[in-house]
């Protein structure tokens, strides 16, 4: 009898395709088995690509005389340690009663890759289909999809560019770190093509703080009276060209009073006195008041990125730590595929959408006014399938069946809070802004007073009202209390946090600066995918060249360093590093099929490093690790540290890691 092999990504996701297609399946060394299926598994990447001595011996030695290393044909390997799943997957392959095989490993790039190198490896001839879902897989989803399957071919596009991205990695990242190591003699430089563009950024930002020199400036504040009320405002002076400012100031951005540039900013300390001086004690008038009512719409749904930078907003998460979290509760089958790069969703899945809502309503999870939340397919802030990638927003699917970690609650609610926020009216509120003239000098006040909570509802309203006193008219009159003068100074850009650093990763044309680029780079265009960037930042940390203070990324001596050596370098580029995603994301979509062209840029790219490379002056010396020691103590152990103070690894001929 005829056979459907599945090809799961991991043994859990293999248990869920049991339970979805009936529990009769018989449990056996690596795989599952009924009547109708096989259910077999990876774990994770099953096959590699080899490394350079395993083309050539002599590569074993790390030269600059045999660089570059361009293989003629990648080769791949199996992983010594997966090569008994690998044989039990092989063997099931060519299975005569199996007549078909299902990929249903994760739904993207490196999920395809994992299936596709097995199959590649394994010499399959058989019919292929994909399995493709950005929902839970729960039993119902399973049952349904899989009369859905697809032909393996509509994902030959993702596969050729997981392909391409890979090539291009070993490309830059074996040659690169060859290169970069022994020119500094034999000090491990890790390079790689994603990795030290997000370095880059790091360091820049740390030669920015470095070199911060902060500028003093002053502000005039001053308290009105009239009778019983009391009021502040600040000295400003009207700018012709001024345009009318946006009503609502969005929370964490730095207030005008804090910018030496801004109106409120009175250079010499003489003259914010002599302001100070001049209208204390003295009559004013109400020159005018105007109040607005604006709104305020409701945040887009979470992709994964937006749920890194809130989780770490909101509670110190790393990317790392975000993305381990959702993943768990994806395979709890409580929010949908977590690794996606879409804040959107089909309007044909409005139905199931209202489902979810009615299901969240009845849990006791969030609070929240099912009558409030309107699911409607015209919103196109939340239904768009021009937006769509291969999946759709993140958002909840189920309640919980059973307890939850405080981590996975935490996450699990930020996702609820922000799906349930999406279907609410908007947030609606008064701006009043007041005019005070005294002897001649113009002072503001702004009041905010909030009419409508709408969605911000679900997160309790907005953090505080500034209520002005309603007592007070135009051209009435008011007396000046006090007036001082308050020093100011002007403040470096901060450093960046997992938060602020996805928001460049996934929006790297707001650092472009090169003209050409920016008409390249699509605005969407980022550094990294929604699934990688939080093993880049690990990574970063992993090879020493980053570190943690508090909440925020600090660069060691030895990642200064690097960037310093490579501060010309497409590679230490965001810009390039986010046209060459572009790039493999063209692919992705079908947009570009020949990833020849693609690799043969890299190829280019590589040769020339490798020549300047050569010539560099830079040389790396050998110093004692950087970190300050209050952080050492608190991360690692003495035997640790002691390891670390010799400068990590000693030689390089015998380091395979890039």
């Amino acid at each position: 009898m005829a056979k459907q092999l599945i090809l799961c990504e991991k043994p859990s996701v293999g248990m869920d395709f049991a339970k979805g297609l009936g529990n009769n399946f018989a449990r056996k060394d690596g795989y599952l088995e009924n009547n109708n299926y096989i259910i077999t598994w990876a774990h994770g990447h099953l096959c590699e690509l080899k490394t350079p001595e395993e083309y050539n011996p002599e590569l074993k030695k790390w030269s600059l005389d045999t660089l570059p290393i361009f293989p003629e044909k990648f080769e791949y390997k199996i992983i010594k340690e997966s090569a008994k799943q690998f044989k039990v997957i092989k063997e099931l392959i060519h299975k005569q009663e199996v007549s078909s095989i299902v990929i249903a490993t994760d739904c993207g790039r490196e999920g395809e890759l994992i299936a596709r190198l097995i199959l590649l490896l394994s010499g399959n001839k058989k019919p292929l289909y994909r399995f493709w879902t950005s929902e839970a897989l729960t039993p119902e989803v399973i049952q349904r999809e899989i009369k859905n399957l697809k032909p393996a071919k509509e994902f030959d596009r993702l596969y050729q560019s997981a392909l391409a991205r890979q090539w291009a990695d070993w490309l830059v990242g074996m040659n690169g770190t060859r290169a970069v190591t022994v020119k500094n003699n034999g000090e491990l430089f890790s390079i790689g093509r994603v990795q030290t563009a997000v370095l880059s950024l790091i360091a820049q930002r740390e030669k920015e703080i470095k070199n911060f020199k902060p500028q003093t400036f002053y502000n005039v504040v001053a308290e009105f009276e009239k009778g019983k009320d009391t009021f502040k405002g600040i000295y400003f002076r009207p700018r012709k060209e001024e345009t009318e400012q946006e009503e609502v100031e969005q929370e964490g951005e730095e207030k005008q009073e804090e910018s030496i540039n801004s109106k409120y900013a009175i250079l010499r300390k003489e003259d914010a006195e002599k302001i100070a001086k001049e209208v204390s004690g003295k009559k004013g008038i109400i020159k005018s008041i105007q109040s607005k009512i604006s709104s305020e719409k409701p945040p887009l749904l979470f992709s994964l990125t937006t749920l890194q930078q809130e989780a770490n907003k909101k509670f110190g998460y790393s990317a790392d730590k975000t993305l381990s979290i959702a993943q768990s509760l994806y395979e709890k089958h409580l929010i949908s595929y977590p690794r996606t790069e879409s804040q959107y969703l089909d309007p044909g899945y409005a139905g199931e959408i209202k489902k979810i809502v009615g299901l969240l309503s009845t849990a006791e999870i969030i609070k929240f006014d099912k009558d409030k939340c309107n699911v409607n397919t015209s919103n196109k802030r939340i239904f768009d399938l021009s937006k769509l990638t291969d999946h759709h927003a993140l958002i909840p699917q189920q309640t919980p069946k059973s307890a939850l970690t405080e981590d996975e609650r935490k996450i699990y609610e930020l996702i609820c809070k922000r799906f349930i926020s999406a279907f609410y009216p908007d947030c609606k509120y008064k701006n009043t802004t007041v005019i005070t003239e005294v002897a001649g000098y113009l002072f503001e006040t702004k009041g905010k007073q909030l009419i409508d909570p709408g969605w911000r509802e679900i997160y309790g309203g907005l953090t505080q009202d500034i209520i002005l006193p309603a007592t007070i008219l135009e051209k009435d009159t008011v007396n000046t209390k006090k007036a001082e003068s308050v020093e100011k100074q002007t403040q470096p850009p901060p450093r960046y946090t997992d938060a602020s650093l996805l928001n460049i990763m996934a929006n790297a044309h707001r650092v472009v600066t090169n003209p050409e680029l920016k008409k390249i780079l699509r605005e969407n265009a980022g550094i990294g995918t929604p699934a990688t960037r939080a093993q880049i930042l690990k990574v970063l940390q992993d090879r020493k060249y980053i570190y943690k203070q508090g909440k925020q990324f600090v660069p060691t001596e030895k990642g200064i360093f690097l960037i310093e050596m490579l501060k010309d370098e497409k590679i230490a580029s965001p810009e390039y590093t986010a046209v060459w995603e572009q790039e493999l994301e063209k692919i992705a979509r079908g947009e570009s099929k020949d990833v020849g062209v693609f690799l043969n840029s890299i190829k280019n790219y590589v040769v020339n490093f490798i020549d300047r490379t050569k010539r560099a002056n830079t040389v790396w010396e050998k110093k004692s690790f950087d970190y300050p020691k209050s952080y050492v103590r608190k991360q690692t152990s003495k035997k640790q540290f002691s390891k670390q103070k010799t400068g990590g690894y000693k030689k390089f001929k015998n380091a395979k890691k890039y």
